[in-house]
């Protein structure tokens, strides 16, 4: 077996309570992480043709939890764990998502012995699966349903023997030792609920929170996984790695951290700020739920029941405000006075006096958890709520409704135009900064146009193209090298393919590595090889990115995905939809001249969105008519069954 994999994955089937493995090497062409979670979402839950893939909460849908071939091997920042699965959140259907969570289950579950566990099917009655290396138990939950997160892993700990701190006292398990505690990955009381804005929880508050998979987890009646792992990873060069991490170390390409319990692991920079097992996120879970006095309670609180914060924003980064959730839409409501006690749509039971106290955030949190009043409907996110209310069209139209598409929440969709499109295809939060600070600040002693041409060398295989930079909006040279361009159609396909291999597949957290630096993306294969032994270039690894990409494109074509359901919503086509423009701005390139512009006013042309997708399709070998995947293109890649599956259906690519 390659190093770093185990060479097994486990898979669990809850309806029948049966215990199986899959042979790893069987997916080893997609890489790892997302990638293997993908191919085995189609092999388990598309392939057999057994359901329409509409419902996310039909017992069929399969969650895999994967890690990559990088975790548990020393590699700094390559720990994460991916989620993916049909989607409760996205709205008008439930798409094929994906998201991730750092923290140390995913380097635990690879020193239990396996590269991933697949859950299927549904419980009659609570459970939590107990990992402690090979052995495995479906284990009643009925004691642990109804308790909060932080509750749940304290429970789950004393049962399984973890009782301590890490590192203070030798525990025996099983036939093992160990100084960790087990790391679960658990829902709160909103996912028990099935609440769309779920979010799945590990330790301190490091989450999953895009794609509402803790409610999947809440339909299966699964309370949590739990993994204790004390054995090792096989890697081909050791020593590789100890001389890539003493080099970055001594790179200056990372922040120092303030290192402790709750640190992920391994790291070098630390962003679990606190050394307590509990105490919160102190990164992006929490931004946006509470500020002033009583943020800390309130971020322990969602962590607590388990809501997804970026579902649930109430402050945004920008003003005017784009990146928006749940407190936007209820406040909006609220102003427009058709949201309060006695109004058109009745708030009991939330305290609307008490808006920006921590009083407001517990009634809401409350409220939904248990669906009591307005937290029904809450509980299903904003767009199924404003359906519910009559209000859909309209707020859409008027822009209440700021999310972008999916229903989903925004994250630096403009002027980051590469970011927005990310949406509409149906990568969803595409949580990958690598061209943001690159893009908007010249490197010192350049000017704007040969940082780009420097960064332009690293865009394998589209190298040479500083136009893929250009996010020129306004007139024709918006259609000529902007915007709507084929050459902005190559950085959106680049960086497609770049997250699905590095952060989704070999687990990269991309705040580690957050952009594409002197460092990177040489660093990334420099660990690469030394943990696989493979041979691979980096525009070898940039190929299985795109094959990733394709595999989902076929899936998401599968439950109905077609060129005209790819739109944004209407905000984004007017005046207002910019927001605020960090590390210096964007590039743009007007009469002959590059300039970096924060570019406020910036919204996007409907015709113009029309032919990016036709740039886009023409560029990933997808058919003009639908964006489906041609079976060319799709054997090209190896996957002459998934084109035989979509040509039997009759969503095959002209």
């Amino acid at each position: 077996m390659t190093g770093g994999y185990t060479g097994k994955i486990l898979r669990i089937n809850l309806t029948t309570k049966a215990i199986s493995t899959i042979d790893t090497a069987k997916y080893e062409e997609f890489g790892g992480g997302y990638g293997m979670g993908t191919a085995i979402f189609w092999d388990l839950a598309v392939a057999p043709g057994e359901w329409d893939l509409k419902d996310a909460f039909d017992p069929r849908n399969v969650i895999p939890l994967m890690t990559g071939p990088l975790a548990a091997t020393g590699v700094p920042g390559a720990g994460r764990t991916s989620v993916c699965g049909l989607s409760p959140e996205t709205f008008p259907t439930c798409e094929f998502w994906r998201g991730n969570f750092g923290g140390r289950f995913g380097t635990t579950l690879k020193l239990a012995g396996w590269d991933g566990v697949v859950v299927e099917g549904k419980a009659d009655r609570p459970v939590w699966i107990n990992i402690i290396n090979d052995q495995v138990k479906i284990e009643d939950a009925k004691e642990l349903w109804g308790l909060d997160t932080w509750e749940t892993q304290t429970r789950i700990a004393s049962m399984v023997g973890g009782k301590t701190r890490f590192g203070e006292e030798w525990q025996e398990v099983g036939n093992a030792y160990t100084t960790a505690r087990p790391q679960v990955v658990c829902i709160g009381p909103v996912g028990e609920a099935k609440s769309r804005l779920a979010a799945l929880i590990s330790g301190s508050g490091i989450s999953a929170r895009i794609g509402g998979h803790a409610a999947v987890f809440g339909s299966k009646n699964l309370k949590a996984i739990s993994v204790t792992g004390t054995g090792a990873v096989k890697m081909s060069d050791p020593k590789g790695i100890l001389e890539a991490r003493l080099h970055q170390m001594q790179s200056g390409s990372f922040s120092p951290g303030r290192a402790g319990a709750a640190s992920c692991m391994p790291c070098l920079r630390s962003d679990r700020r606190r050394s307590n097992y509990y105490g919160g996120e102190t990164m992006c879970a929490c931004q946006g739920w509470l500020n002033g006095k009583d943020s800390d309670r309130g971020a322990e609180a969602l962590i607590k029941y388990g809501l997804s914060s970026w579902s649930a924003h109430f402050e945004g980064f920008s003003k005017p405000l784009t990146d928006t959730g749940l407190g936007y839409y209820l406040r909006s409501l609220y102003e427009q006075g058709l949201l309060g006690p006695g109004k058109q749509i009745d708030s009991a039971p939330l305290p609307m006096d008490q808006w920006g106290e921590l009083s407001f955030r517990l009634a809401l949190l409350d409220a939904i958890a248990r669906r009591v009043g307005i937290g029904d409907a809450l509980a299903e996110g904003c767009c199924r709520a404003a359906q519910k209310w009559g209000r859909l069209e309209t707020d859409k139209e008027n822009g209440t409704l700021r999310l972008p598409s999916w229903g989903a929440t925004s994250h630096w969709t403009m002027p980051w135009v590469d970011w927005a499109y990310a949406y509409i295809l149906g990568a969803g939060d595409q949580t990958w900064h690598g061209m943001m600070s690159p893009v908007g600040t010249p490197r010192a002693g350049m000017t704007l146009e040969q940082s780009l041409e420097k960064l332009s060398k690293k865009t394998i295989p589209y190298t040479d193209d500083i136009f893929m930079f250009n996010y020129a909006w306004k007139g024709e040279e918006a259609w000529k090298t902007g915007v709507y361009s084929p050459n902005k159609a190559k950085q959106v396909a680049w960086s497609r393919h770049f997250t699905g291999f590095w952060n989704e597949s070999m687990g990269f957290c991309e705040m580690f590595l957050p952009e594409l630096s002197d460092e990177s993306p040489e660093i990334e294969m420099t660990y690469y090889k030394a943990v696989t032994g493979k041979k691979d270039s980096f525009a070898d690894t940039m190929r299985v990115g795109q094959k990733i990409w394709t595999l989902e494109r076929a899936i998401r074509v599968m439950h109905g995905r077609s060129r005209q359901t790819e739109d944004f919503f209407p905000y984004m086509y007017k005046p207002g939809a910019s927001g605020m423009a960090i590390y210096g701005g964007v590039p743009i390139y007007e009469n002959g001249k590059w300039r970096s512009d924060t570019a406020p006013d910036m919204y996007l042309d409907r015709k113009g969105v029309d032919d990016f997708k036709s740039h886009f399709y023409a560029l990933e070998g997808w058919d003009k008519e639908h964006g489906w995947p041609t079976r060319k293109t799709l054997e090209d890649f190896g996957l002459k069954r998934i084109a035989d599956t979509l040509g039997s259906k009759g969503k095959l690519g002209a």
